[in-house]
């Protein structure tokens, strides 16, 4: 069956709120995009195939997928099946209290096996039964679940990171937790390597290296994934101005915050409010076609 890629546009038919719940039936692949938005995928019949991050992930029925905001993914359909695809505003997330401060753990992706954690399966199914039962108060009730799906999951990858450490270095990642939340408060601040190190009671060049080993990647990295988290958050107040949200953000030049959001996000900070603004917004494509216009985004 020749791919057409309706399913990029059936985004658009659906209502617009902070959460997007839709059955996707087509037989279509999503070419290499990305979102400003948490996407998650449920395979209901037949299987489902993604590419994150150079890492292709089979999913059968039953198996969840989690994509955080911003990261570029490929999805590959079968010639039939059902699969539910949840859109999650990054509104949602920044609600949740301390989650900040552990939304690294969920990169790439997250991908839970069928049965890995019966509880955030159901919880999200409680979310997908309350989008479907059209009740008064639905979407406050459809983010309610959401956030527990999301809390748990972040508690099973907790679970996991710990299940693979020692119990001699357990006590330094609950060590680090301060750190991770003094970090995401103050992303906003210049903060040095030296500050944050002597917080944590470790040398700098201590702390380095087991902070490394505890979330991936270097403290710097860290940090400013962090301030991109709180640039993208003040963005989307449409009365601030993009002079304010570099201000507000830390950046004491426009050039220089036009320059690091670029690097991070792909695109500069004008246009992803004008992105955010336009109906089409959910969607970055990067594909040949895509990019001479062949093909609606």
């Amino acid at each position: 069956m020749e791919k057409n890629y309706a399913s990029l546009r059936q985004l658009d038919r659906h209502a617009s709120g902070p959460i997007r719940v839709y059955p996707n039936r087509e037989a279509d692949d999503y070419p290499a995009h990305w979102h400003m938005k948490y996407e998650i995928i449920l395979p209901m019949e037949e299987g489902y195939a993604a590419m994150v991050d150079d890492v292709r992930y089979e999913l059968f029925p039953g198996d969840i997928l989690i994509i955080p905001a911003g990261v570029l993914h490929e999805l590959f359909a079968p010639e039939s099946g059902v699969r539910y695809i949840i859109m999650v505003d990054q509104e949602i997330v920044y609600t949740i209290e301390g989650f900040t401060a552990i939304q690294h753990l969920f990169y790439p992706c997250v991908f839970l096996r069928a049965g890995e954690d019966e509880t955030a399966a159901e919880y999200l199914w409680q979310a997908i039964r309350e989008h479907g039962a059209g009740k008064r108060m639905n979407q406050e009730a459809v983010a309610s679940w959401v956030r527990l799906f999301l809390i748990r999951a972040a508690r099973v990858l907790m679970g996991a990171r710990d299940e693979n450490r020692s119990e001699r270095r357990h006590p330094v990642a609950e060590s680090l937790l301060d750190v991770y939340t003094y970090i995401s408060e103050h992303c906003s601040e210049k903060l040095s390597l030296e500050e944050v190190a002597a917080r944590s009671g470790y040398s700098k060049y201590h702390f380095s290296r087991i902070f490394k080993e505890q979330t991936g990647m270097s403290f710097y990295d860290f940090y400013l994934r962090q301030r991109m988290l709180l640039c993208r958050q003040l963005l989307n107040e449409m009365n601030l101005s993009i002079t304010e949200v570099a201000s507000r953000s830390g950046f004491n030049s426009l050039a220089t915050f036009n320059r690091v959001f670029k690097q991070y996000e792909g695109i500069t900070p004008t246009q992803y409010r004008r992105l955010r603004q336009s109906r089409g917004s959910d969607i970055r494509i990067r594909s040949a076609e895509a990019e001479s216009g062949k093909r609606d985004p």
